[in-house]
Parts: structure tokens; sequence; C-alpha cells
């Protein structure tokens, strides 16, 4: 739309009905409200491809919608009211809604009836007051209603409206045509600039056929003073003219020629490159490098970059993104060249791969290497070597030149990436596991998946990765020392090497109990179970208010145990050791009685399927062997009858499924979600964990992360997990996250966006957090803003400014903010940046230019004088570590560290998790309030979970990389916090059931 009288588009009748109808959130600014239409019509609108496309049910209701609002607009007239003052004046509107009036119209008992069922419905869905219109014409009164032309701007896009000759309207040829709207869509999300020179060189309406290409790999286009800015900066211009065949000072032909090359691939290529950081840039841009890296990726495939709904080049986006670098400019290796020539060669079933593999033998060189990872970036696997290259560099690459993995350790976890790579998580947040400590653990790993009795395998896999969890998180938590991480492990891992009967499992996973305790807490304290729950709780604490939040914590541990009916861990040992010294003659077996009773004191619910029910419709899906043995476990017998020593060792090894679940519960307890409901009310939660995979038939990959199965299923036990405990926060919170209700009607929550933002909100704690570090955490913001504000009367500053920003902004965005700052609209943009870009403002532009303090207001010089009088608290290393975020993808760790990366856009594979782990603005926001209402640090922990879970009921998103509305929701909690509506800590010692 390039006439100024096209610069606003007429919807017709109340915008609030055409966003509803239209799938739009009612929250959206007006300007956003035709490019959001245009997507949900190529997204929503239409099934099939091409010349077989048709229209959704969505698609057609919205285009009826149109049509019945424009004749209701008809009838409204020029003033935009409907007057309806009888019941024969309500006959032309009645008709238009699909209604019709009775007989006794005008009488109090009269109602109206559907005359059209398809109108009928438009004009409930579209929230026309239909009831106030009967009782209108039930009481003989007049009724009114403002039906007025919506208007709402556009972006001024040169689009040929007409169609056969005819102006079309511009809503009509959306709805119409998937491609031209998924054009404009793409369009609508570039920068003004760019979009003017497309413009004015005529090459707009030769790229309507790479719409897709353009929507997925256009939002990093720029150009700016008349040149593409590309990848690389001037010293690769040369080099991306020789590669797309076209000048990028050229832009008008350098766009169409690089969206048109290869399929949208070289497009991708470009936009993957543009997100990366200059330096990164800089390496994959090099003299020679540029073309034969894109050859390498390209190949021989010929299939479309644009085609499917999500992006494809996700296997290309992670290695640019993370690719490390030696000092000599070499892209890092794990181990040595030679080990990754045997990677290659393992056995696949991607012909891909073997052929580079059989390439593998002649290479001499790193950067051989990675042409090969680049070659096999688009293979559709999830354990290739691609993924065990990533995998490895974050783990090798967080390590210290001296413990770096050998080459033998490399070789062992790559030849088991595909079986185990989930559980490779803890090498990367922990990088000073030594090569002994990651063997010790492949190797146990190993001998327990080669056990034949799947019960016993199931409960060995269980108590197995339950002790290591619990490892984890007081190591995360710092109550195992630094030195002792690899001495610890060792021995929690180490009795489980052996096991080959229930006898043997319960002795290893009380001696992993015991020595983890004593490790942690320097003590074996009679009491186990309060004292490993205190534990988990956190750290030891001194000032009251920390030691109630410490209580709260225990107490909400404590919670769930009790209501998934799991046995104590001072039982089940008591009862191990007392039958140990009952088999020695040394202990009388009658006082073992009560404890074993309570073995019996839990009862399955009672069934509302009979066995045949099941068995009829729910064949295969669900068995409950491991509570059944459980409800059969009567120790009391055993221990009343005359029994020989190997009977009371027997004996022993039916406490180990009571041992396995309640470690499992205690590492679901810890990462309890906000708002979960299915822990606290559903008593089989726990004890329906599948390690061994027997509910489920095909499932074979058992160490990876668990899914979830069941859900929704009664006939089938109702939802439960199956698989490891890998990447459990995660896991739980995709479970419980359809408990968190929407406070907004038609409101879309992602769901695979919402656990990444309940994970960042748990697996975070706060009890080593100062409070100069957390005050420092809101200097940043508040610095940020105030370095903004200032620059809207200083170029010199300004420019600087945009100078940094758009390290975390596409092109449209850090044009709007910079649009914003010249035209004084500086509120207005500041509720539009996200907490993490002020931050990142201030720490990057202090760290540039260290001596211009003068810069800063008062929030600048206050930050500027804590960092000097306490660095090792408020350095950017130690915020990040507090206050960034888990990178289970992208980092392939749940280390938390501030990554200072835009929000990712949704990739194959990984759809919005990939945004939630860049969405790192939360934890910074809540630390900002925490400490303007002058909390301690540790409320946080009661804080964020619960501020979190607000958000997440305020989210109103129209598409999958909507975090403008996670941004909203943010900001709607925040302001619910400052008025009082959130309290920090309730006012006794235990937290509300939910």
């Amino acid at each position: 739309m390039g006439s100024p009288e096209s610069a606003n588009v007429a919807i017709p009748g109340p915008l609030r009905s055409f966003l509803r109808m239209a799938g739009i959130s009612q929250k959206v600014s007006p300007e956003e409200v035709m490019p959001l239409l245009a997507r949900n019509v190529f997204e929503l609108g239409y099934q099939g491809l091409g010349s077989k496309s048709r229209p959704t049910e969505f698609l057609i209701l919205l285009s009826h919608y149109v049509q019945q609002a424009r004749e209701l607009a008809t009838l409204a007239g020029p003033d935009g009211v409907i007057h309806v003052s009888s019941c024969d004046g309500a006959k032309p509107l009645l008709k238009i809604l699909g209604y019709r009036t009775r007989p006794d119209c005008g009488q109090r008992s009269t109602f109206l009836e559907t005359a059209d069922p398809q109108r009928a419905f438009l004009t409930i869905d579209s929230g026309f007051p239909l009831p106030e219109l009967e009782k209108s014409l039930q009481e003989g009164r007049a009724f009114t209603y403002s039906f007025s032309m919506s208007r709402v701007p556009a972006p001024p896009l040169e689009i040929d409206w007409t169609k056969k000759e005819k102006k079309v309207d511009v809503v009509d040829m959306i709805l119409g045509d998937p491609e031209l709207a998924r054009f404009y869509w793409a369009l609508a999300r570039m920068d003004g600039e760019t979009l003017s020179l497309l413009r004015q060189s005529h090459a707009l309406k030769k790229m309507v056929p790479q719409a897709a290409a353009l929507d997925f790999y256009g939002s990093h286009m720029c150009v700016r003073s008349g040149r593409v800015v590309v990848p690389g900066g001037s010293a690769a211009v040369t080099a991306w003219n020789e590669l797309v065949g076209a000048s990028p000072d050229s832009p008008g032909e350098f766009i169409p020629k690089l969206f048109a090359k290869d399929g949208g691939w070289l497009a991708a290529y470009f936009d993957d490159l543009s997100t990366v950081s200059p330096s990164q840039q800089t390496h994959f841009t090099e003299p020679g490098r540029l073309r034969r890296f894109y050859e390498t990726f390209r190949g021989k495939d010929s299939s479309d970059a644009g085609t499917g709904v999500f992006r494809r080049d996700t296997g290309l986006f992670l290695l640019v993104s993370r690719l490390r670098w030696e000092p000599n400019g070499d892209p890092y290796v794990p181990g040595n060249l030679e080990v990754w020539k045997k990677i290659f060669r393992q056995n696949t079933d991607f012909k891909m791969i073997r052929e580079v593999g059989r390439r593998s033998a002649h290479w001499d060189h790193p950067g051989q290497l990675l042409e090969a990872l680049l070659a096999i970036a688009q293979v559709p696997t999830e354990t290739g070597p691609l993924q065990s290259y990533l995998m490895l560099s974050e783990i090798d690459g967080r390590r210290s030149p001296e413990r770096r993995l050998s080459p033998a350790t490399v070789a062992l976890l790559a030849g088991k990436f595909s079986e185990f790579s989930d559980q490779y998580l803890v090498f990367s947040e922990f990088p000073d596991l030594d090569d002994a400590s990651i063997a010790a653990f492949l190797q146990v790993a190993t001998s327990l998946d080669a056990i034949s009795k799947s019960t016993l395998r199931g409960n060995a896999f269980g108590t197995f990765q339950a002790s290591v969890g619990l490892w984890q998180i007081l190591a995360r938590q710092g109550e195992i020392p630094g030195a002792a991480l690899n001495d610890s492990w060792q021995k929690v891992v180490g009795p489980f090497g052996k096991v080959t009967s229930s006898t043997q499992l319960f002795d290893a996973g009380r001696t992993a109990l015991k020595e983890l305790l004593l490790t942690a807490s320097g003590k074996t304290d009679p009491v186990l179970q309060d004292a490993l729950i205190n534990l988990l709780a956190g750290p030891p604490q001194s000032a009251p208010d920390a030691q109630r939040m410490h209580d709260l914590i225990a107490n909400r541990i404590r919670s769930v145990l009790d209501e998934q009916r799991l046995v104590s861990l001072d039982t089940l040992l008591a009862l191990g050791d007392g039958l140990r010294e009952v088999a020695g003659g040394n202990f009388s077996g009658n006082t073992l009685l009560p404890l074993a009773g309570e073995l019996r004191e839990f009862q399955m619910p009672q069934p509302i399927f009979r066995n045949s029910e099941r068995d009829q419709w729910a064949a295969g899906i669900y068995n409950n062997r491991h509570t059944e043995l459980q409800m059969r476990t009567n120790l009391a017998k055993i221990i009343k009858s005359p029994s020989s020593p190997q009977q009371l060792a027997e004996a022993r090894g039916q406490l180990a499924p009571f041992l396995r679940d309640t470690l499992v519960g205690l590492n679901y307890a810890y990462y309890e979600p906000p708002g979960a409901q299915i822990l606290h009310h559903n008593p089989l939660f726990v004890r329906s964990h599948d390690f061994a995979g027997d509910t489920v038939i095909g499932l074979n990959r058992l160490w990876q992360a668990p899914q979830l199965f069941g859900a929704g299923s009664p006939a089938g036990g109702g939802a439960h997990l199956v698989g490891s405990l890998a990447d459990l926060p995660y896991v739980l919170a995709t479970a419980e996250q359809d408990f968190i209700a929407p406070q907004n009607v038609q409101a879309l929550i992602w769901r695979e966006l919402v656990p990444g933002l309940l994970t960042n909100a748990v697996v975070p704690r706060w009890w080593n957090v100062s409070q100069n570090e957390l005050h420092a955490v809101s200097l940043y913001q508040q610095c940020g803003e105030e370095l903004l504000a200032a620059s809207a009367q200083n170029d010199e500053l300004r420019n600087k400014i945009m100078n940094i920003l758009p390290d975390r902004m596409v092109p449209r965005r850090s044009e709007r903010v910079e649009q914003a700052l010249r035209s004084g609209h500086l509120a207005e943009m500041l509720s539009q940046l996200m907490p993490a870009d002020t931050f990142y403002l201030a720490a990057e532009y202090q760290r540039r230019f260290p001596e211009e303090a003068n810069s800063f207001g008062p929030a600048g010089h206050e930050l500027a004088a804590l960092s000097e009088r306490y660095p090792n608290e408020v350095n950017w290393e130690r915020l990040s570590r507090d206050f960034g975020v888990p990178h289970r993808v992208l980092a392939q760790s749940y280390t938390r560290e501030l990554l200072n990366l835009p929000p990712f856009p949704v990739f194959m594979g990984y759809s919005s998790r990939l945004l939630a782990e860049t969405w790192d603005s939360n934890n910074l926001y809540w630390a900002r309030l925490a400490d303007e209402k002058h909390y301690s640090p540790v409320m946080l922990n009661r804080l964020v979970p619960e501020l979190t879970r607000r958000m997440v009921e305020k989210i109103f998103a129209t598409d999958f990389e909507d975090w403008p509305a996670l941004l909203r929701a943010a900001r709607e909690a925040g302001e619910e916090f400052r008025q009082g509506k959130i309290s920090a800590l309730s006012g006794n010692d235990s937290i509300p059931r939910p």
C-alpha cells in the first residue's frame, strides 16, 4: 500500500469483535492488527498447498463475519449507530443476525428464535449484545448499539490491491490470497528504511513468490545509507557480492536475488549469520570461507527453505550461534580430530552422514570438521554428529584448559550419545566433574541397562537417577563443596555398579543416600528424611526472615511427599537395618512390625474401570504393576514367620521399590512448578513414573528426558511420565501448565513456552544473593532508562546507544526505538523495552565507555559507587550466574547465565522453547520489584515463582513469536505487585494449598 489514502484500513464494526473472530489478542496495538490478520490467514486459514488449498473453518467463519459486519455497518448508517424502536423495526437487524421474533414480540414472555444457524453463530461468537436486544424487545423500549467502522493503520507497503483491474478491499484481498497475506506479514516486520528503498527500486512486486522465505528469514534484512548491512561488515561485502550475484550496494537487486537463490537457503544462511555477534560473523565470513561454508551447507538438497510451518534451519542456527573458536581462529575440537573421524564413521541410517563419514579419513585440519558439521546441518536427527558436537563443545568449553576432556572420554560420550545424551546435562552444568567421574557414570548406567528383569531394571533406573538428581540439586545450591564434587559424585554413583538383585539395589540406594548426606552436612543425622529435606530447601540460614522462608520451602516439599503417600526414608532405612539385624540374630523382629505396617498404609484409589474394561479401552496404554507389587508387599508376615537369613535379605529387597519412589518424589517435590495440582491431587503420579518403558510399546530411549503419557485418559491410569529424570523441571512444568487458567478469553498460551518460563522460575534459588547484588540488578535497569532519557536530547549519546541496542533487536525494532528517542516519545518507548534491554544497555555502555560517567543519572552514579565498593558482588559474572536462566537447548546446560540475545524465532523441533530460553527479562524484573519493596533477596524464592505464575495467567498472545505479549503480561503482574495485590510472604508458616 503506497498511496496516502491507503494508510488506514477500514474494519467493519467494533474492533474487539473483529479481533475475536480473527484470533488476534485484544491487547495488541492498532498498528499490529493488519499484519497479525495476514499472519493468521496464511497460518490458519488454508489447508493444502497451491491450487489444492482450501479454506479452513476458521477462515470461512471470519469471512462470513466480515460480510455480516458490513451489513450491520450499512444498517447503522453514517452515524454508525444501530437504532431499533419496535418489533417491526427490529426485523432487518434480526435478519442479518440470523434470528427472528415470535408472534408475542413486545411481551415480557417473548424471546428470539434462531432463523439462520450460521449467522446466529457468528452473532454470538463475535460478542453482539443479543441479550440486551432481546430484553429491549420484551420491555418495548428502544435499543441502540454503536457499530461504526474501525480504522487501523497499516504499513505503507507497495502491493497491488487490484484484481482484474478492479480495486479490491484490503481485508478481502488478504482473506482471499494466502501468498499475498504471507508477503504482507513478512514486509510488515521489516524496518522502514529497508522497505522504502525496496519500494523505490520497484523490487517488491517480483518478490511475492518468495513470501515464505521472506517471512522466515527476512526480519534481519537491513539497509542503511543505501547499502545492505551484511554479516561480516564491510570486509565481507565482496564475498557476499560474489555469492549472491549482486552487490550489497544495490539493495534493489541484491535482496531479491538473495531470497530467490537456492529456494531460500542462502537467505536462511544470511539470516542466521545476521543473528550472531560481530566476532562470530567475522569467523564465518573470512575470505575463502563464506562461499565454501555455504556451498558445503547447501549441498545437493533441492528442497525449499520456506516449506513447512516452522523454520528448517535449526541445526545451522545452533551451530553458528554456539560454535567456539581457538585463539588462532580454528574451530574448537573437543578431544582431537582423530576422534571425530571415528564419530562420523559410526553406524547411521542417514545417507548424508555416511557420505561425509567416508570422506573423513582425509581430514587434517579443524576447518574440515566444521565443513562436515555444516554439510549435515539439515539432517533431521537429534542424535547425529552435529548434536554430539554441540553438546560436547559445551561440556568441554566450560572446563579450564588443564581439565579438558581427553580424546578417550570424548569418544565414550559420543559413542553413547544416542542413548544417554540428555543425561549429559549434568556434565555441562558441573565442569569440575573429571573424566573418571564421567566414565564411572556411563559404566554404571550401562550395567543397569543390562539388567534383564524389567521390574528390577526400572527400580534401578529410578533409584540411581533420583540419587544423582539429589546430588545435582545440592551441588547447584553450593551445599557440596567444589573440592568435593568428584569424590562425592563417585560415592553416590559407585554403589550402583554391581546391582543384580533388589536387595543389592536397596543397599546401594541406602549407601548413596548416606554418603550424600554426609558430604553435604558433614554428619549422618538420625532423622534422615528431615535432614535431607532441610538440605534440599536450601543452605542453613541465620536471619529470621531467611529461616522462615527456608521452613516454608521445606514444608512445601513435605506436603508433596505426604500427598503422594510416600513412605518415609527413616522408616525404610530402619526396616532395612532391622531386617539385617534380625538375620544376624541380634534383634527381635517384633519391634519392626509397626514400621512394616506403614508400608501398608498406602491404598490404591478405587478403580473406575474393571480390568476387562481397561483392556478393552486402554489396552497397552498403562499397567500399574509397580504399585500392585507394592500393595502385595507384606513384610509383617515375613517378620512374624520363621525366616532364614536368605528370606530376610530378600525381604530387604522388597523395600527397593518404596525407596525408589521416595527418592524420585524428593526430586519431583523440589522442582514443583508454581500452581501445581497433579503433585497434590494425584497420589499415583510419582509411583506411576515408568522408568523401564513397561507402559508404552516401542519406547526405547529410556535414559532420555521423560515424556508425558495418559493425560486425560482415566482408563489408562491417568497422567504419568515415561523415561528418565533428565530435564525434569521442564517436563513437570509441561504436565502442570494446563492447570494455570488464563485470565483472558481466547488467550493463546504456548505449550512449549510456558514450561520454559516456569523452569526459569523454579531452577534458580536465591540463598546466596546479597542485598547489594539485588540492588545492583535494579540499578542497572534504571541506569539504562536514564541513558535513554538523556539520549533524547543528545545526538552523540543516542548514536552510542543505537550501536549497542541492535545487538538485542531486529532492525525494525531498533529503528522504532531510535525514532521514539528522536521524537521525544520516551515513556511509550520505555514501556516497549524489555527489562533485559535496559539492563544490557547499562552494562555494555559501562564496558565500552568506562570514562563517560557524566552520561549517567543518579542511578548510574549509585551503581558506579556500588561497583567500586563491592566489585565481587555486583560484577557481570556473578549477576549472570545468579539472575540468568538455564539454556537446556541453546547451551545444553542447566547452568544459569545471561546470554544477551534477542528473543529467538520458532524453529522446527523446538517450537517455542528457544523463545523461553532467550526470554531472560523475568528474573531481572522480579528482582527490581523486590528491591523497590525493600525485600530481602531470599524472598525471591517465593516471589519469583508466584509472579511468574501470575504472568502466565495474563499472557494474551496471537502467534508463536509474540514476545510483546510476554512483556505485557510481566508488566501487568508487576503492577499488581506494586499495588499490593500479591504478597511475597503469607502471615503464617505454611504455604496455602493450591
